[in-house]
């Protein structure tokens, strides 16, 4: 009889132990539960953010600018021509011009001309003719005529004229970029399950 008794003894320290443990155990997890899901733990993070920074582009336009230029006095060709002398080997050369332009200025001819005598260049002299003005202008040679070709040599005039010119204009825009930085955030776990976390950063 007293040895059923030791064995119930046993049985009840048995269980007296065992309930300890686990009241142990259920003590330690609820500590760790408590530390991780309501005390704040530091953590290191990516922070993604924009900022606008500025650039330079050059953009066109258009301006109408004057400038000086020269332009040869305009004049019409009134008449070419020659004369061969009948009493002598000899012979006139003429071109007659006239100045058909607003401004005045000194006209001469260039002659190159072809006689039985040879060949001649020769320049008229210089004649001022007005807007409007004509003049004859003759040279004489040695031997009958054969052939001739003359340039005119007109004044030039300054004129005023306008032209479109591209310029560029340094304009300053900004544009959005993304960037990222390392920073450290502190929070719980159970706000962060919960979805109600509060960072609290650190640089």
């Amino acid at each position: 009889m007293p040895q059923e008794n030791d064995g119930v003894g046993r049985m009840k320290n048995k269980d007296n132990k065992g309930l300890k443990i686990f009241l142990i155990l259920a003590g330690i997890f609820v500590l760790v539960s408590l530390v991780l899901f309501l005390i704040p733990f530091k953590y290191e993070a990516s922070l993604f953010y924009n900022v606008q920074e500025p650039y330079e582009v050059k953009e066109p336009y258009q301006v109408q600018e004057t400038y000086t230029d020269y332009e040869d006095i305009e004049y019409k060709v009134l008449e070419k021509s020659y004369y061969n002398y009948f009493w002598t080997s000899g012979c006139d050369v003429w071109v007659v011009m006239q100045n058909i332009d607003n401004f005045g200025g000194y006209f001469s001819v260039d002659f190159d001309v072809t006689t039985s005598k040879g060949n001649y260049k020769t320049t008229s002299k210089n004649i001022f003719l007005a807007n409007g003005d004509s003049h004859k202008f003759l040279v004489s040679f040695e031997g009958d005529y054969k052939s001739s070709n003359y340039d005119v040599n007109p004044p030039s005039k300054e004129v005023t004229k306008t032209k479109i010119v591209t310029k560029y204009l340094t304009v300053t825009k900004y544009e959005t970029i993304q960037k990222e930085r390392q920073i450290y955030k502190k929070d719980t776990l159970f706000n962060m399950i919960t979805k109600r976390t509060q960072y609290v950063f650190y640089e």
